[in-house]
């Protein structure tokens, strides 16, 4: 398939498909296409805080947007599949009851900002547990988020469980998305859950994420309440779909079979950039 115009312009990149391209191929199975629509229509109909960029989703093979359709939109249908992945955070969980995308609850203070995926699960003898995601693959985190918090942000963390001070450390472009996250977690599981833990989900060797994660985690009066955790470790946990796996394998974590195809000239649109990048990123 031919490459692409960026969003909004006119210039061919190679990690964009052609205008006109709808929910497949850069959504991968029917499953992470129906999660796609359902996650839109919900937002539209609930008016819940969120954003989802059609053209990302449609066009974009590097945004972590459609790679979140692809591994979590793709189990949503079937959350059984994530028990084990959730036990790696609480080893005596007994379901997992639900999964939703781009989601966040529809009161409280989130400042706009939605979760890229939400687990809810159950626990032996009851009690209720949420993970709330990010997910992150090819984005710089140094422009995720460039502007100062909020001056809500900083209160909340003021009054919230975390370290003295920590409202002015973290205030910084690479770690003020993570912390928001850990903020809307921590809201969230205040209310109808007994625990909450925020899950940053990248590429293994994302070294840039998890500093990122450390520096948030040692600001937090609970270290243990927010996590890294790879892609690898995700798709290592589930049972089943193995043709899912493989698909999802080549896609975004083959990174060594680059320079070959670059080679003979055969470059897989959008793998310049993203295989590299998390290959040897320091």
């Amino acid at each position: 398939m031919a490459a692409g115009p960026s969003t909004g312009g006119t210039r061919l990149v190679s990690s964009m498909l052609p205008v006109g391209t709808e929910w497949s191929p850069n959504l991968m199975t029917p499953a992470a296409v129906d999660a796609a629509r359902r996650a839109r229509l919900d937002l539209e109909t609930e008016q819940r805080p969120g954003i989802i960029q059609i053209d990302r989703l449609h066009r974009n093979l590097l945004s972590s947007q459609p790679l979140c359709f692809n591994l979590f939109g793709h189990l949503s249908a079937e959350p059984s599949t994530l028990l084990e992945w959730v036990r790696t955070f609480h080893h005596d969980a007994e379901s997992v009851d639900g999964v939703r995308l781009e989601w966040a609850p529809l009161t409280g203070n989130t400042g706009g900002s939605a979760f890229d995926a939400f687990v809810t699960y159950t626990r032996n003898g009851g009690a209720r547990g949420i993970l709330g995601i990010e997910c992150k693959y090819a984005e710089n985190l140094t422009k995720a988020q460039p502007r100062p918090a909020p001056e809500k942000f900083k209160v909340e963390t003021v009054n919230g469980p975390w370290r003295d001070g920590a409202e002015t450390r973290l205030d910084r472009p690479s770690l003020r998305q993570f912390w928001y996250n850990q903020l809307l977690t921590q809201r969230v599981a205040a209310g109808d859950f007994t625990s909450g833990i925020g899950v940053v989900v990248a590429c293994h060797d994302d070294n840039p994420a998890r500093r990122a994660v450390e520096a948030v985690r040692t600001e937090l009066a609970d270290p243990s309440s927010l996590r890294f955790s790879s892609i690898n470790d995700v798709i290592d946990a589930v049972p089943g779909h193995e043709r899912w796996r493989r698909a999802f394998t080549e896609r975004y974590l083959t990174y060594d079979q680059i320079p070959a195809r670059l080679a003979q000239g055969n470059e897989p649109p959008g793998r310049r950039s993203a295989g590299p990048a998390h290959a040897h990123r320091s």
